[in-house]
């Protein structure tokens, strides 16, 4: 069996993030539920999920010998290829559907009102925060042989 690279696996999680997202934004998008705000939840709990399995799949390719920071910057990398599929697939979804979604199945939700405002706030913004939240989690929680400094005592 072909061992997986650390950079390969990178790119690999960061597509699968991405394409998890872009997922949700056409099933939601399709429905018109899109402005519920669970839907919010759900990707970022996704994003949360998916960096930190990567940090902790990333640590079990190096058997588990690898710094927290290099953990941390792999965790970083994965959140920014992830939130960049996803905002560029929901810059295009908007142009194309987004103006004029009449095909929905449901119409008791507004269509993208503030369209602007939910992509830098939440596509963005808060994609990138969890990101970060879940990257600095996993790299200090998921690291075996933990060392504490030693504690002075007065």
């Amino acid at each position: 069996m072909e061992k997986i690279s650390a950079t390969r696996s990178l790119r690999i999680y960061g597509y699968i993030l991405g394409l998890i997202c872009v997922a949700g934004t056409i099933i939601f998008g399709a429905t018109k539920a899109i402005g519920n705000l669970w839907f919010g939840y759900l990707g970022n709990c996704v994003m949360f999920l998916g960096v930190l399995f990567a940090i902790l799949h990333y640590n079990h390719i190096h058997h588990n010998q690898v710094p927290a920071k290099a953990s941390f910057a792999m965790g970083v990398r994965t959140t920014i290829l992830a939130t960049t599929i996803y905002a560029a697939f929901l810059l295009i979804f908007y142009l194309v559907a987004g103006r004029n979604n009449d095909n929905a199945l449901q119409d008791n939700n507004a269509q993208y009102e503030g369209f602007w405002g939910f992509f830098f706030g939440n596509a963005l913004f808060v994609n990138v925060f969890v990101g970060l939240v879940a990257a600095m989690l996993g790299a200090y929680v998921f690291k075996r042989n933990q060392k504490t400094d030693q504690v002075k005592e007065s």
